[in-house]
């Protein structure tokens, strides 16, 4: 079979190669061979997604067994006795039979891709060449923890605007398609005279009411093409890369992409990861229009440039992280100072969408009563005249 793998070297920028192999596990050992780090692998055009695993409950129940002088195989082999999913417990399983067959635990984890990233992959790795495993799991531990409190602030603040979008939308099809058609049946029983605006509400009722069920369908096609047309990542970047260029926004979308990567990039620091390989291994944490940027900075480093000037240079920095990183190549602390940036920028992404998220709820709100009023207001209209002709 035929496997499409993203790799890197420290003498090159990432690409992507071919290989046939008969499994994932030979062509990442292929790759490897010849001195690449394996970034992502596809198999003919199409990414290998991970299964759901509880990566963090994983790390979290590992470091407390490995804190209390259990070794990595007694320790994997308890949470297999323990774990009740039967994907989980095959995973761990699989771990543990691996480890037994003379492979360390960064091998065993490298097997599974599907299952472990290879940021996780690669701190594992380099915790066995320092012997510092329960600190290093910490680390990923707390990594993981602050990407996930940015993106459930992200969801939860997207959530309110679309639940209130969506019973918009339901009062909307239940007013044209239950209501206005009926008052159309009595301004048609008493040949009433209707204004212009009022006919075209009537007009749309009557088309709702007719033709709902083709309409229904013809929605859930629309939203099906959807789906598949924003799954492909070609379309995904293109909008993504439409969506930087709008004013505010964009740069928010950017901060967000540099923090992912500061944070990220301080973790490996913090692992004893060299910084070109890190470099190599976050650029898929950013955005379609920040992996070149981040392939020139690790150029530029390898030709000799500092790591503060290689950031500058490559757009990948703001004035703040600028200051922070020469303070931290300075002092000799810069993965403490790149976690430092992460925050400060988190904090700062936070109360802008705390912010935003308080104006477009009461602008939704009244848009959608706005809407609504005048589908009952033109509704309502041929009896006002009525009443006031009276």
């Amino acid at each position: 079979m035929e496997y499409h793998l993203r790799v890197a070297s420290p003498v090159s920028p990432p690409q992507v190669i071919r290989l046939e192999a008969e499994n994932i596990e030979q062509a990442r050992a292929l790759a490897e061979k010849d001195g690449f780090t394996v970034l992502t692998i596809r198999h003919r055009g199409f990414t290998l997604k991970k299964h759901r695993f509880p990566l963090l409950l994983f790390c979290q129940q590992l470091i407390v067994l490995l804190e209390s002088g259990l070794l990595v195989t007694q320790a994997l082999e308890t949470l297999s006795q323990k774990e009740k999913n039967h994907e989980t417990r095959s995973v761990i399983e699989q771990l543990i039979v691996s480890i037994r067959a003379g492979r360390t635990f960064s091998d065993a984890l490298n097997a599974l891709p599907i299952y472990f990233p290879n940021l996780f992959v690669a701190m594992v790795r380099a915790c066995e060449t320092t012997g510092d495993m329960a600190e290093g799991l910490s680390r990923f531990s707390s990594y993981l923890e602050q990407i996930d409190v940015l993106k459930k602030r992200l969801v939860s603040a997207s959530l309110y605007p679309a639940v209130i979008l969506s019973f918009g939308g339901l009062v909307m099809l239940f007013l044209l398609g239950y209501v206005v058609p009926r008052f159309s049946r009595i301004y048609e029983a008493r040949d009433t005279d209707l204004s212009s605006a009022s006919q075209a509400l009537l007009y749309i009722g009557n088309a709702v009411e007719a033709h709902g069920p083709l309409m229904l369908v013809m929605t859930l096609v629309i939203i099906i093409t959807g789906i598949v047309f924003f799954g492909q990542a070609t379309v995904r970047a293109r909008i993504a890369q439409s969506i930087t260029r709008l004013p505010h926004v964009g740069e928010r979308i950017k901060i967000y992409h540099l923090s992912r990567f500061y944070r990220t990039f301080s973790m490996l620091l913090r692992s004893g990861i060299p910084v070109v390989s890190a470099l190599a291994m976050v650029s898929e944490l950013l955005g379609p229009t920040l992996k070149s940027n981040v392939d020139h900075a690790r150029k530029m480093i390898i030709e000799g440039n500092t790591f503060t000037q290689a950031m500058q240079q490559s757009a990948l920095v703001t004035p703040v992280a600028t200051q922070l990183f020469r303070v931290g190549e300075n002092a000799g602390n810069l993965d403490k100072m790149m976690a430092r940036a992460a925050e400060f920028h988190e904090k700062e992404l936070m109360r802008w969408i705390d912010t935003a998220s308080k104006l477009v709820e009461p602008i939704l709100m009244a848009l959608l009563g706005v809407v609504i009023g005048l589908i009952v207001f033109l509704m309502y209209l041929p009896i006002f005249e009525l009443a006031s002709g009276l």
